[in-house]
C-alpha cells in the first residue's frame, strides 16, 4: 500500500466513530487532490461488478468497485452505513428509488457522475449503480460504519433480500 493511501486511511480512522457526512466529504476532498494509487485494488470480473476491499475496521471501510461495460449493482440500500463514492474512472450512472406507502419501490430519477466527482449515500438512499457507458468504471467507496448489511430490493414486489459482507471487522 502506498503512503498516500495509508495517510488517507489514517485520516479516515481519526474521524469520530459516527462522523457527519460533511466530515467525511472534507476528508475525501482533501485526499483526492492527489491521485489515489489504487492499481493493486483494480480487478474486474466477467461475472458482474467486483468489490475489492482495501481497508476495513470497526470504524470504516474503503472498497474499490470495478464495473465492466453493462455491469450494475442490484437495487439496494446501505443498511446502517453512510458513505461517499469517488469516481476514479469512467461514468457512474445512479438510479435512485423511493419506498412507496405500499412498501413497493419506485424510480425517482437518474443522474451521472464523471471522473473526480463525488456521490453520497445516506441512511435513506436506495439506488442502483451501473456502467452504461463504453469502457471500464472504477469507484472508491468509503463507508461509516463498514458496509456489513445491505437490503436488496426489486420493483416487482415487496420482497427484500439481505446481503451480508464476507469479512469480519
Amino acid at each position: 500500500m502506498n503512503i498516500l493511501l495509508k495517510t488517507f486511511i489514517d485520516n479516515l480512522e481519526s474521524l469520530p466513530d459516527k462522523p457527519s457526512m460533511d466530515e467525511i466529504k472534507k476528508c475525501v476532498r482533501e485526499a483526492s487532490k492527489e491521485p489515489f494509487l489504487i492499481q493493486e485494488y483494480i480487478s474486474f470480473s466477467s461475472q458482474g461488478y467486483k468489490r475489492n476491499v482495501v481497508h476495513v475496521s470497526t470504524k470504516c471501510e474503503i472498497t474499490v468497485l470495478c464495473f465492466k461495460e453493462g455491469q450494475f449493482t442490484p437495487i439496494h440500500d446501505h443498511g446502517g452505513s453512510i458513505g461517499v463514492t469517488l469516481i476514479e474512472a469512467g461514468t457512474f450512472t445512479e438510479e435512485l428509488f423511493d419506498k412507496q406507502p405500499t412498501n413497493m419501490i419506485a424510480p425517482t430519477f437518474t443522474r451521472r457522475f464523471y471522473k473526480g466527482a463525488l456521490s453520497y449515500v445516506n441512511l435513506k438512499t436506495i439506488h442502483r449503480v451501473s456502467n452504461k457507458h463504453t469502457g471500464d468504471m472504477v469507484t472508491i467507496n468509503i463507508y461509516f460504519p463498514p458496509l456489513t448489511l445491505m437490503n436488496i430490493y426489486n420493483i416487482e414486489n415487496t420482497n427484500i433480500e439481505k446481503w451480508t459482507a464476507d469479512y469480519i471487522t
